[in-house]
Parts: C-alpha cells; structure tokens; sequence
C-alpha cells in the first residue's frame, strides 16, 4: 500500500455530503475507519425524508497481493452481491479504481480538492456503448441520520 493512498483515504473518514449535483436530492456518504486494512462506508441519497438510493461501500487492502479494492454492494443490484473496482492509479490527489468487465460504472475515481471537499467521478460506457457519467462534489459535513 502506498504511503499517498494511505494519507489520501484517512482523509476520506467521516461525513461527507452533496446538497447540489442532484436537484432536490442530498447525497450522503460516510467513511469508517475499521482497521489498518479496512474501511467501511456507506452511501445513501435523501429526498425529503425518503431514502432513494443506497450502497454499502469499503475499501480493503490485501497484505498477500498488495492489492486495494474499492467494493460496492447495491441491495437492489447485481443480484445483491459486491462489485470490485481495483485501485489502478493513485497520484497527486486522485485515487482511480477500475472494473472494465462491470456494466457501468467501470471507473470510480476520488479527487481531493484544495479546500478538502472531494469530488467522486464516475463512469464508463452504458449498455448502448455510449458514455456516460456523473460526479458529486462532497464538502464535510454532518450526515442526515443513516437510514
């Protein structure tokens, strides 16, 4: 594990939050540190009261491979089971985790923004084979209670 991602996900923990990337929505994600290898988060978008969307998140190191994997289970997708994006670079302020066999997205990347706030990108083709993607821009900040 390198020296930058271990100095670039400590400064991923905590509450995190986008009241602006998606009109009438607030997006939360919140980020724990567990233990040396691994970070559990969880990521959930609020519409008035209403939980619309939400994924278990983490990030784990593999001390036999040295390998880091950005892990993703959607209750409502992929049959409930955890997609896998490898991290595939880490420099400056950006982390990028791939998984090109995945439907979309095939790319999570996280960039630290000079004030702190974080920018989450994702993307890829769709099944149409046109691509596509979003970003949100997360500014620290106390999470609506977790659903």
């Amino acid at each position: 594990m390198s020296m930058r991602y271990s100095d670039l996900v400590l400064k991923l923990m905590g509450a995190w939050t986008d009241s602006v990337s998606e009109p009438g929505a607030l997006v939360h994600e919140i980020w724990r540190r567990t233990d040396d290898a691994f970070y559990s988060g969880l990521g959930y978008v609020m519409v008035e009261n209403d939980t619309v969307f939400i994924e278990h998140i983490a990030l784990t190191f593999d001390d036999s491979t040295g390998a880091v994997s950005y892990d993703v289970r959607v209750p409502s997708q992929n049959d409930g089971g955890t997609v896998a994006f490898a991290l595939t670079a880490c420099a400056g302020d950006s982390m990028v985790f791939e998984n090109p066999a995945h439907d979309f997205p095939q790319r999570i990347v996280y960039a630290l923004q000079a004030n702190g706030d974080w920018i989450a990108r994702v993307s890829g083709q769709g099944k149409d084979g046109a691509s596509r993607g979003f970003s949100y821009r997360f500014k620290r900040g106390a999470a609506t209670p977790t659903p």
